[in-house]
Order: structure tokens, then sequence, then C-alpha cells
């Protein structure tokens, strides 16, 4: 079975230029239009599969589940050919990826949480409310500490698939390095 990474999430994959428009952006942007009831999205853009990526499963070949096991988590991090990783405890793994990007999944039966933390750096509470002004999908926080932290959850009620959760971890990632960019500026 080919084997996928979790680097393979492009920006313009989350942020399709045409979502981005001028148009957009005045007379309270894209939220209002869509919930106005005035602006209709076309399905966005297929992502070009790259040579790791197996062949996509339709939803109705997919299992769908809403309580995550060990087995299940295993089986999913196990997919990703540059991620190592080591279990803490029975609901909590260290996940390292190749670049040296740690992170924190920490499992409950009905969710699933994604964190990161960078310890020393320094970041001031203005612009963690600027990340979370501008971003969506992980939020940005300072620990006990004052160091900044990086997390996602995702809720698993009402079923998701193998499929969903890789994606979510995909995007995670993908936001963790800009978060990690956002710091050096």
């Amino acid at each position: 079975m080919p084997s996928m990474t979790l680097h393979s999430l492009s920006p313009a994959r989350l942020f399709p230029a045409r979502f981005l428009s001028p148009a957009t952006a005045t007379r309270g942007g894209l939220a209002a239009l869509l919930f106005a009831g005035f602006l209709t999205l076309p399905a966005p853009p297929a992502r070009a599969a790259s040579a790791g990526d197996p062949a996509p499963q339709s939803a109705s070949q997919q299992e769908v589940f809403d309580t995550m096991t060990t087995t299940r988590v295993e089986r999913i991090l196990r997919s990703f050919s540059d991620v190592q990783w080591r279990e803490l405890d029975n609901n909590a793994y260290l996940i390292q990826l190749s670049d040296g990007l740690k992170m924190r999944l920490v499992k409950r039966d009905k969710s699933l949480m994604l964190a990161a933390a960078w310890g020393g750096q320094r970041l001031t509470l203005n612009r963690v409310n600027e990340w979370n002004r501008a971003k969506r999908f992980a939020k940005a926080y300072l620990d006990n500490e004052s160091d900044p932290v990086l997390e996602s959850d995702y809720e698993l009620t009402g079923g998701v698939t193998e499929q969903n959760v890789k994606e979510w971890m995909k995007t995670f990632v993908y936001f963790a390095k800009e978060f990690q960019k956002y710091l050096n500026e």
C-alpha cells in the first residue's frame, strides 16, 4: 500500500483564491454572504494526488465510526510515512515528524485533540489574539509558563472515517508550521 505524508496539504486547498476576492471582504465578508443566502459556493477543487497517496475510497466504502480506539489511532499513525510516534499512556501519543515538529495526540472516546508547544518562545497576548482572529482550525494560547501552544480538537460524534481524521491531522500540521513561522516574525 502506498504511504502518505502529513506534509501533503496544500494551502490553496484550504483557501482557494475565489473565496478571498475583494468582493467578499466588503459588506460583512464571506460569512455575511453565506448566512444571508446570497452566495452559493462551488465545490472545492480536487487535490492532485501525489505519488505517495493511496487511491481514495468513496465515503460509502469507508467505515464510519464515532468512537476512537487505540487500535484505530495506531493504524492511522502507521499510515503516515514521515511520522515517528510512541504511546505515552493509554490515551496520549507523542508524534514527531521527519522535520522535527513534535505534537501530542490525546484520544478520548468521542474526540481527539492535537497540540504542539514551543517552550522558550515568547509571544504577546496581542499576537496570540491576532493569530486566533486570522486563522481557523487551530487555536493558540499561552500555557502556565507563558509558552505558546497551538491546539485543535476533533469531535467524533455523528461519525467520521479514518480519512477524515487523517485530513484533520494534515490540516493541523499545516497550521503548526504556519504558527512556527509566525513565532519567528
